[in-house]
């Protein structure tokens, strides 16, 4: 039977249009190569596909959707590109860091158990946060692996970790 551990609020990251690309041509495939460093600029690595439909050849400063896998959930983007060819995007769907949620682990386990060497890692690294939505973490303390169920709650960001059955 899995017990609840902590409920804890952790704010969702919103990327409402403050990450900038590379300045793309207009070029085919320059828009999806630019974006990976505007969708997530902390590790572009982490978007693994970006598609994008054709941009109008005829048009300086215009807006498209585009769809990027991040992590591994599809995301929406929305992409403004102005008069200087730079492009903007946003991503519509809230995100919820697991690193975050895995530091958290690590403090409260280290709090109530007073356990120093002690690390939590979740799988993944960001997702699209879905209330309900279920991920699998562990902490691990020497050679001892505790495995966690990573919660997400409403759209506030509450989440609740509890152990995993």
């Amino acid at each position: 039977m899995a017990r609840d551990l902590i409920t804890l609020g952790l704010g969702l990251v919103a990327l409402a249009g403050c990450a900038e690309a590379a300045p793309p041509t207009l070029a085919d495939g320059s828009l999806e190569a630019a974006l990976p460093a505007a969708i997530w600029p902390v590790d572009p690595g982490v978007v693994t596909a970006v598609a994008c439909p054709d941009l109008d050849a005829d048009l300086i400063v215009q807006t498209t959707i585009c769809t990027a896998v991040l992590d591994r959930d599809e995301v929406t983007v929305d992409v403004a590109i102005d008069e200087l060819s730079a492009a903007t995007a946003s991503i519509r769907e809230p995100l919820f860091v697991l690193a975050d949620a895995a530091d958290v682990l690590v403090g409260q386990l280290r709090a109530d158990l007073s356990i120093q060497e002690i690390e939590a890692t979740c799988d993944g690294a960001v997702i699209v946060a879905e209330p309900g939505r279920t991920l699998d973490c562990e902490a691990t303390h020497d050679d001892r692996v505790i495995p966690f169920a990573l919660v997400l709650g409403d759209e506030n960001g509450d989440w609740t970790l509890r152990l995993a059955d």
